[in-house]
């Protein structure tokens, strides 16, 4: 199955160098940098970018920044180490100039086949996604290392210009692995990777030299792809393996990102069963948010710190919403939510949240709708939520609430939310 995440993370291309691209992932940005390469007045020039990462092209795009006083004299092609080339313009603009705009590499010009514009009817200075003259994925299957070109004709005298960058984002049909190790357990996660399309995950644990597993991940979507190691808090990539429990077993961890315009990061944690040998996944579910594993308590155990997804759209957008801190350890095969155990941390929480309550409730367009019952959830998770509803109340009387909120009801169903999540205890 395949997956598309894109550009999740700015840190997944890191563009440095003539001839350099990002480490991790098969998908890299290659580029010139900024430039001053001036462009003849009648003629050809091909400007070189070389590419020292080896494999068959699966995905290509193109980014240029090009000053110049009439783009109609100039035809764009790019050039493989084989010699096979792609027009990506020819003579488009009409009287316009420039393609792209700004110094340096910022605001370029891309070239891409699902590009939203079709180069014929773009203006200048092209600042849209452009689909070329000719289909990039016909260079699929080339050899990725080389030397590649973009080759730029003038066949019209009178103006003249100047290259000021040019980009080459390359995906490679290759198997990617990110391994971990720990306690002479040792797990490898391996998937082809193009464009952020994912397939073929597998992840292989190694436990004291012996291939307890070897399958795909567990997944909760069909699109499923490995996280970022920043996304959770946690450097060296979505592997990862570490005693969670203290009881001198380590615990094999994956994160992933399911795909979507808010969701979702979730982790598989995989515990070793002796009695049948192998690995079992339990998945820890953080939603929009992410989570950080740091050792809160200071006594060995690290804790999952994340905030409560589930008030993602309870009372209002996702925009509008906000969410308490939630605090999980993982405990032989589950996940046991102790947030009231650190009111050193709910406090300063609760604090913020009822501070936003305050401001947001002074603007003409405020939403303070979804504040509300995360700050009363902090409050039960302090021991004083009966004390906070008359805030509500008061709310509610003042009519602080959108009209869609549905005053006569909100909190009815506030109180509903906290029970059936579990700040208001029976």
């Amino acid at each position: 199955m395949a997956c598309r995440r894109r550009v999740l993370l700015a840190a997944a291309f890191l563009t440095i160098g003539l001839a350099a691209g990002s480490a991790g992932g098969a998908t890299r940005t290659y580029s010139t940098g900024p430039l001053a390469y001036a462009l003849p007045d009648v003629g050809t020039v091909e400007v070189p970018l070389r590419v020292p990462d080896a494999g068959p092209v699966s995905y290509a795009e193109v980014a240029i920044r090009i000053d110049h006083a009439r783009d109609s004299d100039l035809t764009l092609s790019l050039v493989a180490p084989s010699g096979k080339t792609v027009v990506l313009s020819a003579k488009r603009g009409g009287n316009g100039r420039d393609y792209g705009t700004g110094p340096g590499c910022r605001q370029m010009t891309y070239f891409e086949d699902d590009g939203f514009t079709p180069v014929g009817r773009a203006k200048a200075p092209f600042l849209d996604d452009l689909k070329p003259e000719q289909r990039l994925a016909t260079l699929d299957g080339e050899e990725a290392a080389g030397t590649w070109k973009l080759r730029i004709g003038d066949d019209a005298a009178g103006a003249t210009g100047t290259l000021r960058c040019f980009q080459l984002r390359l995906g490679r049909d290759v198997v990617e692995t990110q391994t971990a190790h720990a306690r002479g357990t040792e797990a490898e996660l391996s998937y082809r990777e193009s464009d952020d399309v994912y397939r073929g995950l597998r992840l292989r644990v190694v436990r004291a030299g012996r291939t307890a597993l070897d399958a795909a991940p567990r997944r909760l979507h069909p699109c499923a792809c490995p996280g970022d190691g920043p996304v959770v808090g946690q450097p060296g990539g979505a592997v990862h393996v570490r005693d969670l429990d203290r009881d001198g077993e380590p615990e094999v961890l994956v994160d992933f990102y399911s795909g979507g315009a808010h969701c979702c990061f979730y982790t598989d944690v995989y515990r070793y069963v002796p009695r049948l040998r192998t690995y079992r996944p339990t998945i820890g579910f953080w939603g929009n948010l992410g989570v950080r594993i740091v050792d809160i308590g200071l006594d060995g155990v690290p804790e999952f710190r994340t905030a409560d997804d589930r008030f993602a759209y309870a009372f209002t957008s996702f925009a509008g919403s906000t969410f308490p801190i939630r605090i999980l350890r993982f405990d032989h095969g589950r996940f046991v939510d102790v947030t009231r155990r650190f009111p050193k941390l709910v406090r300063p929480d609760a604090a913020e949240l009822f501070a936003l309550y305050r401001s947001e409730r002074r603007r003409a367009d405020g939403d303070v709708g979804g504040i509300l019952p995360a700050w009363l959830a902090d409050q039960y998770l302090l021991g004083r939520g009966p004390s906070g509803w008359p805030v509500l109340e008061r709310a509610v009387r003042r009519g602080e609430l959108r009209p869609w909120e549905t005053p006569r009801t909100y909190l009815r169903r506030v109180r509903s939310f906290l029970r059936r999540t579990g700040y208001i205890r029976p």
